[in-house]
């Protein structure tokens, strides 16, 4: 059986069905599940042309459908999202009619003689072939991308998600309708059904995986090096990467949050008041922690002719926050905003999902526990947590001085 996973609902008017495909992340790969993510949403065997596919979900009530790739640790997730109302808000076995509509979609895809439909594979083609330009103009991730691949260029988080050119090019559609095969075939299956649903699922059709992957990935250590870039922009991009040691998931749910927040989140934290505002070294500043990949990133949009004077800043608001440096109240703030913004996030059913995933993924607690337990964090955990995060590698894509 596949991991089919039910959050059970009367609350909300919408039931959501997210289907996950899981499977090591590999570079060579991306582009493909990126392809993947268009053509199976643009025709099916039974629909042939985004025509009838959009008009079947208008007859479904608006059928919401989405996908996408992520980067999950060691691990590349090609996501299948549908949002629909309940049947008490349509008709009777509504629900039903859209489950048979998403196995169609999934499992019989627009194919005759092992090969995808050619007008369904060019205009997923042009789609891609948009979002890699579009990514690649983007230089707020371009510096992320750039900064995570000087840090470890092994690193799954390295990868650009949206595929490139390169790749791009040699897909074919025999050799996309293979590598579909491949992925429905041999990846981990994991389905979170919100809402009033008690569909098994039964048409998804991976292995049988009891056990959980393992998706922590530890990014490499190192002694800090800095790489500085150019480019034609006016505002500099200063991203700034550092190692979490060993962090426990009881770490990273808790006192890694309120780290965050005393340090660049919250709007009195350490880098937005002595960085930006007394300083003004900085147009924007902000700090953010993906514990899959062991990784924090200070990012900031900075004058490059300030360049020495906010890493030097930077620095001391890092080693502050090592030192103890920062006030009981703080931590009471740091408290109230993490338990108000995990209770709105009771009031998404979307949040509710992404967070019914990483407590299966990463064996972290529900949001209705970690409300009770974010009080239990003492400043002791905090600096314990500060003393795990080591400067990696800073990066500058930079832009016109001023």
């Amino acid at each position: 059986m596949n991991n089919i996973h039910f959050i059970k609902d009367k609350k909300f008017k919408k039931n959501i069905i997210k289907i996950n495909f899981v499977r090591p992340a590999l570079k060579d790969e991306i582009t493909k599940l990126n392809f993947l993510t268009h053509i199976l949403l643009l025709s099916s065997n039974k629909y042939q042309s985004e025509r009838e596919i959009i008009y079947k979900t208008k007859e479904l009530y608006d059928l919401s459908m989405e996908s996408f790739v992520s980067i999950y640790g060691k691990c590349s997730i090609l996501s299948f999202k549908f949002v629909f109302l309940k049947d008490h808000y349509t008709e009777e076995n509504n629900s039903s009619r859209i489950i048979d509509f998403i196995k169609e979609l999934m499992y019989n895809p627009n194919v005759k003689n092992k090969r995808f439909n050619k007008k369904s594979f060019d205009l997923a083609k042009s789609e891609v072939y948009d979002e890699i330009k579009t990514y690649r103009e983007n230089k707020n991730t371009y510096s992320k991308i750039k900064m995570i691949q000087y840090m470890d260029p092994s690193s799954p988080a390295s990868i650009e998600l949206v595929g490139n050119m390169e790749d791009l090019e040699k897909i074919t559609p025999e050799n996309l309708y293979q590598f579909y095969l491949d992925v429905f075939s041999n990846s981990i299956i994991d389905a979170f059904v919100f809402g009033d649903i008690d569909d098994k699922l039964s048409f998804l059709k991976g292995k049988d995986f009891n056990k959980r992957t393992d998706y922590i990935y530890s990014m490499a250590m190192r002694e800090p090096k800095v790489y500085i870039e150019r480019d034609k922009i006016n505002q500099s991009k200063l991203v700034i990467g550092y190692n979490l040691i060993d962090l426990t998931p009881v770490e990273a749910q808790y006192a890694l949050q309120i780290y965050l927040y005393l340090l660049g989140l919250g709007p009195n934290s350490k880098l937005f008041t002595n960085v930006r505002e007394k300083e003004s070294l900085c147009y924007s500043i902000g700090v953010t922690a993906r514990y899959v990949n062991s990784l924090m990133m200070v990012t900031a949009g900075i004058d490059a002719v300030n360049f020495d004077k906010t890493i030097d800043l930077i620095d001391k608001q890092i080693s502050d926050m090592c030192n103890g440096n920062f006030k009981a109240k703080d931590i009471e703030a740091a408290k109230l905003s993490l338990k108000s913004s995990y209770q709105e996030l009771l009031e998404s059913p979307h949040s509710i999902i992404n967070f019914s995933e990483a407590s299966y993924y990463l064996n972290y607690d529900p949001i209705k526990k970690r409300i009770k337990k974010i009080d239990l964090v003492t400043k002791e955990d905090i600096i314990n947590v500060a003393k795990k995060i080591k400067l990696n590698t800073i990066y500058l894509l930079e832009g016109k001085r001023k």
